[in-house]
């Protein structure tokens, strides 16, 4: 394409960005005096989300009436549309459904509002810290942390008793040394790890590194803090890599490649979210009586892993014409009620504490009691407003994992990562 062509299709995408944004803006507000409307982009097409809505929307009666907006279904997709319409200066956005990644970057650059004190209060009472770190930048409470996630290991109860008396590994060094017995005896063996060059695979990083007491970036992420942490954690990755007991497809192995290895009977251990159990119900009942639960496995004997969060996050935008009503909403779709609700229906595990001893969510949950103990105890991926550029540098480098060169990727990620905080450098 010749640079005159790619500038034509440039200046025609950004006006009709342009008639879109003016379209939604001039329908977005109440100026008009009647009710305001709240629009929401993010989280509103999930399961069941929308009983949520028109239940906030009745208990509001008249102070607000919330509107679900579409979104793309992928996490990039969803923040490139944010993106552009936040750096456009759009009123016709309220309420934004942030993935917990992306505080730091959209409270650097102005878009969304700080919480005052009181909001702050109300936001985080009750709330799980680790979830409430993801929704805090430079001291200040920027988000309504509505979810939260965090892996479990999951393991075939049957294979478990051959080799270790019906307890599962504590450690990743037992886990290799369960599998490597059992594929010696001829039984399926396979630790399941998300291993493709993507987001998974930084999460994985990010978890074995917090494990180990190792960290990315420093807290205001000025500079890196890569050390011998981050080099003990890519030997263990490597290892997982070349012991011959992960999936040949390891490199290829996103979350549905992970379960489907367990599903197929591959896989004694498999690393992945707590979807495992409702879903592998469905799937392979058989399967299904044979699985069972417990936290990550830790990297140091005698200390807790420390998972990384996953999640979702309610920011209100600096360009919405009703932030107090947003803010009133907002604490609304995630009161303790509806996040019982929606961690039923849609399996998005509350943030208030409070939620986990509900009956019916323990009923629902059987693995609750595990799941909070490792958001207790858990991590978050560097908050850093280039955070997206931190990404792909990790995912990258670390992609295949069995390429990894301990010392030699540490300083790759040191230097290719203080690059992209000092925003230079070409992104791979």
């Amino acid at each position: 394409m010749t640079r005159r062509s790619r500038k034509t299709r440039r200046s025609v995408g950004l006006a009709a960005a342009a008639t879109l944004i003016a379209s939604l803006t001039a329908c977005a507000g109440s100026d008009d005096g009647g009710v305001p409307t709240i629009n929401l982009f993010g989280g509103a097409s999930a399961t069941g989300f929308q009983d949520l809505i028109d239940g906030c929307n009745e208990q509001a009666d008249g102070a607000y009436e919330i509107v679900g907006n579409l979104v793309p279904s992928d996490a990039d997709g969803q923040r490139e549309q944010m993106v552009r319409r936040l750096a456009a200066g759009d009123t016709g956005m309220d309420l934004i459904g942030m993935d917990v990644v992306w505080t730091a970057e959209f409270a650097e650059a102005g878009w969304i509002l700080p919480l005052t004190d009181e909001q702050a209060a109300q936001a985080s009472e009750n709330t799980l810290e680790v979830p409430l770190e993801t929704a805090t930048w430079k001291d200040k409470l920027y988000a309504i942390p509505k979810h939260t996630n965090a892996q479990l290991m999951w393991y075939r109860k049957s294979l478990v008793d051959k080799v270790g008396d019906g307890k599962p590994p504590e450690t990743w060094d037992e886990m290799f040394e369960m599998a490597q017995e059992l594929k010696d005896a001829g039984d399926p063996y396979e630790i399941g790890f998300t291993g493709a060059r993507y987001e998974g695979l930084v999460v994985g990083f990010n978890t074995i590194l917090s494990s180990y007491g190792g960290t990315i970036v420093n807290e205001d992420s000025t500079e890196t803090t890569i050390d011998d942490k981050t080099t003990q954690s890519l030997e263990l990755l490597n290892k997982l890599a070349t012991s011959g007991l992960a999936n040949r497809s390891l490199s290829n192995s996103q979350e549905p490649e992970v379960f489907a290895q367990l599903q197929n009977g591959q896989s004694a251990f498999s690393l992945n979210w707590p979807y495992v159990l409702s879903a592998m119900r469905e799937a392979n009942p058989d399967i299904a009586k044979d699985l069972a639960f417990t936290t990550f496995p830790s990297t140091v004997e005698g200390e807790p892993s420390k998972v990384t969060v996953g999640g979702m996050n309610f920011a209100i935008s600096k360009f919405s014409e009703h932030p107090k009503e947003s803010f009133d909403a907002a604490m609304c779709l995630r009161s303790p009620e509806n996040q019982l609700k929606h961690s039923l229906t849609a399996g998005e595990p509350p943030v208030d504490e409070t939620v986990f001893e509900d009956p019916e969510f323990k009923e629902a949950y059987p693995q609750g009691e595990v799941l909070l103990s490792a958001l207790n105890t858990a991590s978050s991926r560097p908050i850093s407003p280039v955070y997206q550029n931190i990404s792909t540098i990790i995912s990258s480098t670390l992609s295949p994992p069995s390429s990894i060169k301990p010392e030699e990727t540490t300083k790759e990620l040191d230097s290719s990562i203080n690059d992209a905080i000092e925003g230079k450098g070409i992104l791979p």
